[in-house]
């Protein structure tokens, strides 16, 4: 059995790069401030804009990637059998069904950036004047940002695998022509009491070990992310320990808001020194 492993290798670098330079640069767009968190509803803009640029941009190796996946699942006489990730998207290319499911990667992407970082942040947050510096507050913070990215990226996930790894029928017609009639058609046949079928059977079909993949990937990225700046290897995001709390409100020593009592003291020094 091929494994795909340097499908998975592509896949990995083409959608992290692409989603984290995505939802970054709209991000430096909206928030021109580097001091402060944006606005929750500019933080949405940028998760949206950059989420849904990322998956059309990385939809060619998501495609080949699914298709990798599932190959061994078909008869014999019906799989496409890559023979390498290369010779996947030179198939494709011929095929000519490279953007085939890009609404719907996009769609899906966007909503895991736009929902998950802004419950995050809220929870985390939040948390911290209750439970001050609190293993706990990254710890339910992640779980709570990866239900919702869950429930409103799922959906649009089983559309693009649909997308991805259909096949002609015996009249040798396409089940969906399009996202969009792909989702109409899970919704109407698939997700109703009248077709003795729920949204959870179609929509979100395999949830727990989508849950599970999104909760490790959330909650060891934040250790690595830790290790990483506490080497001193990111120098603009240097701090004094004394302001820095695991997972609690970042007091930037640099923010006037949270160096007020340093300028207080400063301006009566100021005042208060004879003159020369």
């Amino acid at each position: 059995m091929y494994s795909g492993f340097d499908g998975f290798v592509a896949r990995t670098m083409a959608y992290t790069t692409a989603r984290v330079w995505g939802f970054c640069y709209f991000y430096d767009k909206l928030n021109p401030d580097p001091r402060r968190t944006a606005r929750p509803d500019w933080m949405l803009m940028a998760g949206s804009a950059g989420g849904f640029v990322a998956g059309v941009v990385t939809n060619p190796t998501d495609l080949v990637f699914s298709r990798m996946q599932v190959d061994e699942m078909y008869p014999e006489g019906y799989r496409r059998n890559y023979k390498s990730f290369a010779d996947g998207l030179l198939k494709a290319v011929d095929e000519g069904v490279l953007m085939r499911g890009s609404l719907a990667n996009g769609m899906r992407i966007a909503m895991l950036c736009s929902s998950m970082t802004n419950v995050f942040d809220w929870c985390k947050e939040n948390s911290y004047f209750f439970l001050g510096p609190s293993w706990m507050n990254r710890l339910w913070a992640t779980a709570a940002a990866t239900a919702f990215g869950v429930a409103t990226s799922m959906p649009f996930d089983a559309v693009r695998v649909r997308m991805h790894t259909m096949r002609p029928l015996p009249n040798g017609r396409m089940p969906y022509n399009s996202s969009w009639d792909c989702f109409k058609k899970m919704l109407y046949f698939e997700s109703s009491s009248h077709h003795q079928s729920n949204p959870g059977g179609s929509f979100f079909a395999g949830g727990q070990a989508y849950s599970v993949r999104l909760f490790a990937i959330c909650y060891l990225s934040q250790f690595i992310l830790d290790s990483y700046h506490s080497g001193s290897n990111v120098s603009e995001f240097w701090q004094p320990a004394r302001f820095n709390y695991q997972s609690g409100i970042d007091y930037d020593v640099h923010d006037p808001f949270t160096d007020g009592f340093n300028k207080y003291m400063t301006t009566k020094w100021s005042s208060e020194a004879p003159a020369a």
